[in-house]
């Protein structure tokens, strides 16, 4: 694409922020790489979806705290700016008027997120910057989604095959519901909104014990599925599904499966809500071969990397998008059985070498590219609960 037709027909398309004593961003003649600015608070999602970003073509700047701080030794940073504030899902005129100043100071083209905290603040945000943001769904949508009792009331209007589901006020409630046998087991019990696994607990025996530890509220409680784990991510345009992927990882491989089911249903979810941007869903595929839409995060994902090893790289297609670029019918999805393994199972093959096909090269080039992040993540260095 040309960057500066990009920036353009972005800078013309939207009106003056609504800020006051700011002047305007100054116009961008010259050819360069489009420049991003990546706010986050956290560093294990944030550096994957740094390295998409990057492998689309996109000089990236990071507004990060003490939390995405290993971000500034990934060689891929073209520039770190540390704040104090804390991504919390609000936003605030101080950060407002700090961001605004980063975008004059870089030159920045545009603004994206890292993590789900720093989402919902860009979306919050995004009216008052002085240059355009990453497609995401809007503050209404995102928060629809972004709650599990509320995506599965979603589901549920639409037909989607859900888990049981149900949600306490608080700890108590539901050790009450425990004691009289109204809870079934087994269970997944879990919060609202947070991610990564976070707070999320199974419970199939010793249910009271487990769940007197929860320090937190509401709390959701959903039936057990038996079955694998999978997942699927779509990237959307305005309630329409542009990208697609439906992915398993088992045994160290990421693989693409091919469920048209997982798709369909997708269609419906992104038409209902009109929602734009980086959509990532967690599933279960249960024995019967049904499946189970258990939650949606709509951000960027864990596995980003790993499906742009295998085609599809969803900011690249945000992108696009941006630029007014044409889109394919039917969405960019890579092919189904397509899969790309992880260095544990590409170390595990390197005694043969002769089975080393070239997406594990291109897995190998992904991490020695850029060695420092993942060695200080795997000794837990820059590390966090995982964002997934």
């Amino acid at each position: 694409m040309s960057d500066v037709a990009f920036r353009e027909v972005a800078l013309a398309a939207t009106p003056a922020p609504p800020v006051a004593d700011q002047q305007a961003r100054p116009s961008i003649m010259e050819a360069r790489p489009l420049r991003g600015l990546l706010v986050c608070g956290l560093f294990t999602l944030p550096y994957r979806a740094l390295r998409c970003f990057t492998a689309a073509g996109v000089t990236v700047h990071v507004l990060g705290n003490t939390g995405s701080d290993g971000l500034r030794r990934s060689r891929f940073c073209a520039r770190y700016t540390e704040t104090s504030h804390t991504f919390d899902g609000t936003c605030d005129d101080a950060m407002i008027a700090a961001v605004n100043e980063l975008i004059v100071r870089d030159d920045i083209d545009f603004v994206f997120a890292g993590d789900q905290p720093s989402t919902r603040w860009l979306i919050a945000m995004a009216p008052y910057l002085r240059t355009h943001c990453f497609p995401m769904p809007d503050l209404a949508t995102f928060d629809v989604l972004n709650d599990k009792a509320r995506f599965t009331a979603l589901c549920q209007t639409l037909g989607i095959l859900c888990p049981p589901t149900r949600v306490f006020g608080d700890r108590a409630e539901l050790l009450a519901s425990i004691a009289q046998d109204e809870t079934p087991i087994p269970a997944v019990i879990k919060p609202l909104s947070l991610d990564g696994n976070r707070g999320v607990s199974v419970v199939a025996t010793e249910a009271e014990a487990i769940a007197a530890t929860i320090d937190y509220q509401p709390v959701l409680v959903q039936r057990f599925i038996d079955g694998d784990d999978i997942g699927a991510t779509v990237f959307a345009d305005r309630g329409r599904v542009i990208g697609y992927i439906c992915h398993r990882l088992r045994r160290a491989t990421y693989s693409a499966l091919d469920l048209p089911v997982v798709l369909d249903a997708l269609t419906r979810i992104v038409a209902a809500t009109s929602a734009s941007g980086i959509l990532n869903f967690d599933m279960r595929l249960d024995p019967a071969g049904q499946v189970h839409f258990l939650e949606c995060n709509p951000r960027v994902f864990y596995k980003m990397p790993l499906s742009m090893l295998l085609g599809v790289n969803f900011p690249a297609l945000g992108l696009a998008v941006m630029a007014n670029i044409p889109t394919d019918e039917p969405p960019v999805a890579p092919k189904p059985g397509d899969a790309v393994r992880s260095i544990k199972a590409i170390l595990a093959a390197l005694p043969t070498p002769w089975r080393l096909g070239r997406r594990d090269v291109a897995m190998l080039g992904y991490v020695l590219s850029d060695p420092v992040p993942y060695i200080r993540e795997n000794l837990r260095l820059d590390w966090e609960d995982r964002s997934y």
